[in-house]
């Protein structure tokens, strides 16, 4: 189960550093309008962590506190899919693990996390973000669903 684990997370870190390069070389002279009013692909460099946490830091610290917490958890999930004893607790942890390298990747290359998805409507606006970010929402959402609808199951 855990080269299972691996693989998903490689998977992840490989679309994320695609889709952000892609995102890099071709947004280069503005946004491009998926859906008129709801959904646009803009780039965003992002110093800080979700919701813009730590912004106001000096960068050195700044990034020091993020590579930090982003390198815990990768070690974090790394154990725990070694522990885990199911394939829906192993997607969950791949899915985090996959998107916190590749948010890492970028915050080590960079000092910044390159974000280009944009969800609004009418003056409405999600915080921008990535393959990365969406991969770690996925997983914890996963997590939270085993926990709480599947505490007691055997292995499924």
């Amino acid at each position: 189960m855990t080269s299972f684990g691996m693989a998903l997370a490689f998977v992840v870190l490989v679309a994320d550093q695609v889709s952000k390069w892609l995102a890099v070389h071709t947004l280069q002279q503005g946004s491009l309008i998926i859906l008129p009013g709801f959904v646009d692909l803009v780039i965003v460099h992002n110093v800080g962590a979700a919701f813009g946490l730590f912004t106001n830091l000096p960068s050195a610290w700044r990034v020091g506190i993020l590579v930090g917490v982003a390198s815990l958890a990768v070690v974090l999930m790394l154990h725990l899919i070694r522990q885990a004893t199911n394939y829906w607790s192993v997607t969950a942890l791949a899915l985090v693990l996959g998107g916190a390298v590749g948010n890492l990747v970028d915050r080590l290359r960079f000092g910044w996390v390159v974000d280009f998805i944009h969800l609004h409507w009418h003056d409405l606006s999600w915080p921008v973000f990535n393959v990365a970010d969406s991969a770690i929402t996925l997983g914890i959402g996963l997590l939270l669903w085993e926990h709480f609808f599947h505490a007691g199951d055997a292995q499924s």
